[in-house]
């Protein structure tokens, strides 16, 4: 194994001794020399789908040095990047909507790419309406690679006492349901969340037996459950009857928190499940499953596991096991309690979802790492993998995608200036613009990401090879907000990243003068129907886990309104100045009741169109019931 690996390095180094390369280590010390030649990725692209109706519709060519055989003798293409990115306008979804529309009514081919079409991902919604983003088969090529890499990154980067045994198992929240379930376009494809793509599509068998060997839980028994709660709930008892869980991961944070609530309040349930290798003592099961076969399926894969540690006296012995420790729940560690050869804890920590960290190390305890999600993913393309397990950063990887980049500041105009990877600078934030496989020509995403600073060889990036010497200028890059989650009424472009900084200094204050809270959630809407136009931000806030008691609600009573005010103008300079101009009032801080961003999670969210594993915190709303819902829960005689 170790000749293949050193042959296939040299071959790799040899292939790109004159290119701009990524490198990322292996566990076993092996390099991976990725091209990120932006010339030879755009032109792989534009050469590819030159032909279809929305290049043609646009007059968008190909790149001259890279002449298709199908192109007429009239066709001249671009001399150079540069060249196409002067020729071809920035685009938004809306200029795709009708042509994925033809895409999936009329089932109409080379409409946007030329490559074969196998999936419709659905978006999340965060910052508007659900898009339905085309997948290619290119994309299956890719996600079955990019993972490798990633978390080899993880355990080259951790201590060798950290790689876990081959008789330890990896607990991932996983999502699916059956490939009949699935809706359909008007050719057969299927649309779905991207996160349930493996259950959709028969190119993904390899990976569905990996997942059948790599994690507890079968994805052929996921998905006869169709209720998430329910489906969450099996997927926990079977990971806790393991003793030897090595990695917990789950995609985004609000889900790795919702797992351990389900945990605290349901730990008797799954406790009885184990002991009796029953799941008919789940409230969840017994409301959600009628199907009695599927129940005797549940109830012999729990008891399969159970005979692997020594059957009837080990279910006994780990089900009291489970109870004793779910009984110290506010000590800090639960995880590791329960899995004491746990190895690290991976979930996504940046942007949006840097405000449930605190809370996540809590579960975590001091000892186990919690790690970043370990890729940098997007139904366009898969964008990065994490360059940091103590950080959020990432390398870019512009191997099936063409990047270029805005200036923050720049982000509002229509046709602003780009700039390329090689020309990005630590410190600065960039909105990110994609062409990729599946037809998307200069794509504004939605991203703003922020350059942090090179590749170096620093103690807190993934660990480099002693050669070359000279570590190149990679810039590493952290996902900071969504464009569409900034509160922007008249250009002070407030973004969640003020607002939470804004809170956290409100809260600092709020801990000095003995008012002791914690910030469980917050979404936020701007007040159009008032002059001057002010915002409104919605709060939940918790003591130490549990509800505030009333005292505490009377003292933010007096103060909530004016400091998160005063602390916004100090965060964001530009709100301030329109305060003081008095184009905008001040701020309207509602409290909600405990459990109320759960519920919203749960009961205006999800959809058969968007995976609950895949919610992404909603900042700013929009949808104005959506903005009652949040009325509607306000502490009574609060506001």
């Amino acid at each position: 194994m170790g000749a293949i690996i050193s042959k296939t390095k040299n071959i790799l180094l040899e292939q790109n001794r004159n290119n701009i390369w990524y490198a990322v280590l292996l566990g076993s010390g092996a390099l991976i020399i990725i091209s990120a030649s932006m010339a030879r990725i755009s032109k792989k692209i534009l050469q590819k789908n030159h032909n279809c109706a929305f290049f043609a519709d646009r007059s968008i060519s190909f790149l001259s040095s890279h002449r298709p055989l199908s192109a007429s003798t009239e066709q001249i293409g671009y001399a150079s990047i540069d060249e196409f990115r002067e020729k071809v306008p920035l685009t938004t979804f809306d200029e795709y909507r009708s042509y994925i529309d033809r895409m999936m009514s009329g089932g109409e081919k080379n409409v946007l790419t030329s490559a074969r079409l196998i999936y419709f991902a659905t978006s999340s919604g965060t910052t508007g309406n659900i898009k339905l983003i085309p997948v290619v088969e290119t994309y299956f090529e890719n996600i079955s690679k990019l993972p490798l890499v990633a978390f080899a990154a993880i355990w080259r980067s951790l201590s060798p006492t950290f790689f876990p045994s081959p008789e330890q198992r990896a607990f991932h929240l996983q999502g699916g349901k059956r490939a009949e379930l699935f809706q359909k376009s008007q050719d057969d494809i299927p649309i779905g969340p991207l996160t349930q793509i493996t259950s959709a599509i028969s190119l993904f068998s390899r990976m569905r037996n990996l997942s059948s060997i790599l994690y507890i839980t079968p994805l052929s028994l996921i998905e006869q459950i169709p209720n998430f709660d329910t489906s969450t709930f099996i997927q926990l008892t079977f990971a806790l009857a393991v003793p030897d869980v090595s990695i917990y991961t789950i995609l985004f944070a609000p889900g790795f928190i919702h797992t351990l609530k389900m945990i605290e309040n349901q730990y008797e349930e799954i406790c009885h499940c184990i002991s009796s290798a029953n799941f008919n003592h789940s409230t969840l099961v017994r409301n959600n499953i009628s199907d009695t076969k599927l129940i005797a399926i549940l109830n012999r894969t729990l008891d399969e596991i159970a005979i692997e540690y020594g059957g009837w006296p080990y279910r006994l012995q780990r089900s009291a096991y489970i109870r004793t420790q779910c009984q110290q729940l506010d000590l800090p560690g639960i995880l590791p309690r329960l899995w004491p050869n746990l190895k690290f804890v991976s979930t996504a920590t940046g942007g949006s979802f840097s405000i449930y960290k605190q809370r996540i190390q809590h579960y975590c305890g001091e000892n186990i790492p919690l790690i970043n999600l370990p890729l940098y993913v997007a139904s366009e393309g898969l964008l990065g993998t994490l360059a940091s397990i103590h950080t959020d950063e990432y390398f870019l990887f512009p191997t099936s995608v063409f990047f270029e980049f805005i200036r923050e500041e720049d982000s509002h105009q229509t046709q602003p200036k780009t700039l390329l990877l090689s020309e990005l600078e630590p410190g600065n934030r960039y909105e990110l613009v994609c062409t990729s496989e599946a037809g998307f020509v200069r794509y504004r995403m939605g991203d703003i990401i922020t350059c942090t600073r090179f590749l170096s060889r620093a103690n807190d990036i993934v660990p480099l090879p002693l050669d070359p010497v000279e570590v190149p200028p990679i810039p590493l890059v952290s996902i900071t907000y969504r464009l569409g989650s900034i509160l922007d009424v008249y250009g002070e472009k407030t973004s969640e990243q003020h607002i939470m900084n804004a809170l956290n200094r409100a809260m600092d204050r709020w801990r000095e003068r003995k008012i002791s809270i914690d910030l469980r959630d917050f979404t936020s809407c701007p007040k159009l129907d008032e002059f001057p136009s002010r915002y409104v931000i919605f709060l939940e806030f918790m003591d130490e886990g549990n509800e505030l008691d009333h005292q505490k609600l009377l003292q933010l009573q007096d103060v909530v309104d004016t400091d998160v005010e005063q602390e916004l103008c100090e965060v964001n300079p530009l709100y301030k100045d329109y305060r003081n101009s008095n184009r905008l009032g001040p701020i309207i801080c509602i409290l909600v009741e405990s459990g109320t961003f759960a519920a919203f999670l749960h009961d205006k969210l999800i959809n058969d169109r968007v995976s609950p594993v895949q919610i992404k915190p909603h900042r700013m709303l929009t949808n104005e019931q959506h903005i009652q819902f949040f009325y509607d829960n306000q502490i009574s005689n609060f506001n």
